[in-house]
């Protein structure tokens, strides 16, 4: 194949952001009385942005609350974020990136519906925020946010690196090749949702241009 151009989601594909999130939730469980949800439940819904993320997770709560409890988990959240740094990352993803990075026309980009804020401080915390061409995020629909990335080069030499639906959505909806990150969140049922998957981050490497 000749890949020179490859687009990644962040929370789930390159970031275990569900660790944070999941403490950050425990954190204000009681000061709001939250119903109690799973790691699993949390790390299932990461694709989803913003407060609508927060009202998927707790539907029952009124708009009032959970305004207040998306602003509290956002603040501890990146808090546990910093705290952790590089030990955000998916063990073999930096490694990947750099080599990705040290390949001459080859060019790496974020595409994600995370806050700025969200997305800015897990890129800064995890030191990875240099290697990339170009960072997307705050924006609803990543296919649309994928479309601006390629631009109207040749979808033929692009690809799309993420877990979840809207990134294959996004990836085949702009003609581009759909990788799935097993080594992320991607779960066995999902497989067929992309062109192919990637047990390991070092994979990606079968699909690149020499």
């Amino acid at each position: 194949m000749s890949i020179k151009h490859i687009i990644f989601d962040m929370d789930g594909t390159l970031s275990n952001t569900a660790i944070a999130t999941a403490a950050a939730i425990k954190q204000v469980n009681d000061k709001y009385n939250l119903p109690k949800i799973t790691d699993e439940h949390i790390r299932n819904t990461m694709g989803i942005g913003g407060l609508e993320f927060h009202a998927t997770l707790f539907p029952t709560l009124p708009m009032e609350t959970l305004l207040k409890v998306e602003q509290d988990v956002d603040r501890l959240e990146e808090e546990h974020i910093v705290k952790m740094g590089e030990k955000m990352l998916f063990d073999g993803v930096k490694d990947m990136l750099a080599k990705l990075t040290a390949r001459q026309n080859i060019t790496i980009h974020i595409a994600s519906t995370g806050s700025k804020r969200h997305v800015h401080a897990t890129l800064t915390a995890t030191r990875i925020y240099d290697l990339f061409t170009s960072i997307s995020c705050d924006e609803p629909a990543k296919i649309d946010m994928v479309k601006k990335i390629v631009g109207n080069s040749d979808p033929a030499g692009w690809a799309m690196v993420g877990d979840m639906y809207k990134d294959s959505e996004a990836a085949r909806g702009n003609g581009i090749l759909a990788l799935g990150a097993e080594f992320g969140y991607l779960v066995k049922e999902n497989f067929s949702l992309f062109d192919y998957v990637l047990s390991v981050p070092g994979d990606i490497f079968q699909y690149m241009a020499c």
